[in-house]
């Protein structure tokens, strides 16, 4: 085995960290960001099309101050943003937004992640072994970076040799999971995908990898799976 692909919240770090604190963070701060942030045309371009893909919908949680009338305009955005926190939707806009916002958080002191214990022993090991570890999550880069950067065991970042977000790819895709391999410069099978999510572990492990499930406290239960389940962050 010559390289292992690590997801965030819930396998490395727990699910309460990522709701509980960096979730309401974000939320309480978008307003105050976005009124002063310059958007790229691309960016921009992007929110629109998904937000007047969602106005179209007949979702019960969708404001009502974003009415079928509404023109889409940068003013609606946080609106509009808070709406897809509700929903978790894993919306790369947002989570480029969120990274930032969560940055000052980091850099201020008023935000230290959480990660669990096993997970620093699980590092020194792999690199002992020879064994290069990478990051594979929905959140952005930026984010990802941060989280390892400012933990609760001081800088971690030193044991991950790249970085993977949901612009290689949606984390239930196989093709994504192809697609790190080919960056990586490694044939599937010599990646172990870490994840505690089963749509996630089937889709890595179609793609030629082999996929462990993470059975943290607080962790969503999985449906039925034959999946190797571990609770603490090993490899043996």
């Amino acid at each position: 085995m010559k390289h292992f692909l690590l997801d965030i919240e819930g396998t490395t770090a727990p699910i309460s960290f990522v709701h509980e604190v960096l979730f309401p963070y974000a939320k309480e701060r978008l307003d105050a960001f976005l009124a002063d942030f310059e958007w790229n045309g691309d960016l921009l371009k992007s929110v629109r099309s998904e937000f007047i893909k969602d106005q179209s919908g007949n979702d019960s949680d969708w404001p009502s101050s974003l009415n079928k009338d509404v023109v889409f305009s940068e003013k609606i955005i946080p609106t509009y943003f808070r709406y897809l926190i509700l929903k978790d939707r894993k919306f790369g806009p947002l989570k480029e937004i969120q990274g930032k916002i969560w940055k000052f958080g980091y850099e201020s002191g008023a935000i230290k992640s959480t990660i669990y214990p096993d997970v620093v022993d699980f590092l020194k090991t792999a690199k002992e072994k020879g064994i290069a570890c990478h990051v594979y999550s929905s959140g952005s880069v930026e984010a990802q970076v941060l989280i390892y950067r400012y933990s609760n065991f001081g800088d971690l970042t030193g044991y991950f040799q790249s970085y993977f977000d949901t612009a290689i790819g949606g984390k239930r895709e196989s093709s994504s999971y192809k697609n790190i391999s080919d960056k990586l410069g490694a044939i599937p099978g010599e990646i172990v995908f870490f994840t505690d999510i089963v749509e996630e572990a089937i889709a890595a492990n179609a793609a030629g990898m082999e996929s462990i499930i993470l059975d943290r406290p607080g962790n969503l239960a999985q449906p039925k799976h034959e999946f190797e389940v571990k609770k603490e962050l090993n490899y043996d």
